[in-house]
């Protein structure tokens, strides 16, 4: 966007005599602009915007003694972990569905058109990836009551496994960011590899299995 209206913002606030402005420089495609929106907003504020919202999801229940009475109906372990993985999973991409479309809507308006496909594409893996990042929040909060820590080691262990993902593609088969780059390879017009969703889908079932054995044992 401010690629795209630099000589307009730069003359509502006084001209532009004495500042060059590259006649050459390339237009940002629609894919290019899409790209740095959800790894520039979605997946740094927007991670920590989601992160907040559902971090207390199992702590606050179990400190308020609500998760007590709900075992005292028939109602399993696993049901009730699963229950909170997808319900939050849920309303977390109806949001960023939301905003995704609203910026794939502008990116093809103002700069040019980009396949519907491999933008849902994009948020089918992006998806993935959010799934398991609930699912850490979920394992964390069976055994830490505190909401705040909850959510700052949720954050952290997504940024390392982002971090570690960028190395490259051969680690990101044995890490679960690997949703995340096989979801911007499709924004990047690059090969897919789709073993990299073996690895995300194997540590949410890890994750759920931990947190059911440890709500089991409290």
């Amino acid at each position: 966007m401010i690629d795209k209206y630099m000589e307009v913002i730069i003359k509502s606030l006084g001209g532009v005599d004495g500042i060059m402005m590259d006649p050459n420089a390339p237009v940002p495609q629609a894919n290019e602009v899409l790209l740095a929106t959800f790894s520039g907003q979605f997946n740094q504020l927007g991670l920590i915007v989601l992160v907040i919202s559902f971090m207390g999801m199992i702590a606050s229940e179990k400190n308020s003694g609500v998760q007590g009475f709900i075992f005292t109906r028939p109602v399993s372990n696993m049901q009730y972990i699963v229950s909170k993985l997808l319900g939050n999973w849920f309303i977390s991409m109806v949001c960023i569905s939301v905003g995704s479309i609203v910026s794939y809507c502008y990116s093809i308006y103002l700069f040019d058109y980009y396949p519907l496909i491999n933008f849902l594409l994009f948020l089918v893996f992006y998806s993935l990836w959010i799934l398991f990042v609930i699912s850490i929040a979920v394992l964390l909060s069976t055994f830490i009551s505190s909401s705040i820590f909850i959510g700052v080691t949720t954050i952290m262990v997504a940024m390392v496994f982002m971090l570690l993902g960028g190395i490259n593609e051969t680690l990101a088969l044995f890490l679960p960011s690997g949703a995340l780059i096989l979801a911007e390879s499709q924004l990047q017009n690059t090969h897919s590899n789709f073993l990299l969703m073996i690895a995300p889908i194997i540590y949410i079932v890890i994750s759920l299995y931990a947190a059911k054995v440890i709500i089991k044992k409290i």
